[in-house]
C-alpha cells in the first residue's frame, strides 16, 4: 500500500514540476513571439509603405495613414504570443517525454511492478535531465585550446 501512495505522490510531484517548469518556458515563448510578430509588421508596414504603385498623393497618404494607424497590431502581437506559449509550452514536453511517460504510467499503475518501474524510470529520467541540463559535466570547456 505505501508504494502505491509513494508512486503517486512522487508521479504528482514530477508531474507538477513539468507543467510548472512548461508554462513558465511558454510565458517567455509568448514574450519573445509578440515582439517578434511585432518586429516582423512593423518592418512589412514599412515596405509596404515605402512602395507606390501611382504617383497620386492621396494613395500615397492612405498608405502613410495605414502604416502608422496599427490596426491590426493587437491581433498580431495575440498570434505571436499564442504561438510562442504553445512552443514554449511543447518544447517543455518534448526535453522532459520520459518524466512525463513514466509520471502518468505511476499514477495510473495497478502492479506492484508497474509501479516499481515507473518510480525508478521517473527517477532515472530526471536525474539524467538534471545532469545534462543543469551541471557542465559534459559540455565544453576548453575554448581557449586550439583543437
Amino acid at each position: 500500500m505505501s508504494l502505491g501512495i509513494g508512486t503517486k505522490t512522487a508521479s504528482a510531484l514530477g508531474l507538477a514540476s513539468v507543467i510548472i517548469e512548461a508554462h513558465d518556458m511558454g510565458k517567455r515563448g509568448a514574450r519573445k513571439g509578440k515582439a517578434q510578430a511585432s518586429a516582423d509588421k512593423f518592418v512589412r508596414d514599412q515596405i509596404g509603405a515605402s512602395k507606390s504603385n501611382t504617383d497620386s498623393d492621396k494613395h500615397n497618404t492612405i498608405k502613410e495613414f495605414t502604416e502608422h494607424a496599427d490596426i491590426s497590431d493587437k491581433f498580431v502581437e495575440f498570434g505571436g504570443m499564442a504561438g510562442g506559449y504553445l512552443s514554449g509550452f511543447a518544447k517543455c514536453l518534448k526535453n522532459n517525454i520520459f518524466t512525463v511517460g513514466f509520471g502518468t504510467l505511476g499514477m495510473f499503475a495497478k502492479s506492484k511492478a508497474i509501479r516499481t518501474i515507473a518510480l525508478i524510470g521517473m527517477g532515472t529520467s530526471i536525474l539524467f535531465d538534471t545532469i545534462t541540463n543543469a551541471t557542465s559535466l559534459f559540455e565544453r570547456k576548453d575554448y581557449l585550446d586550439n583543437r
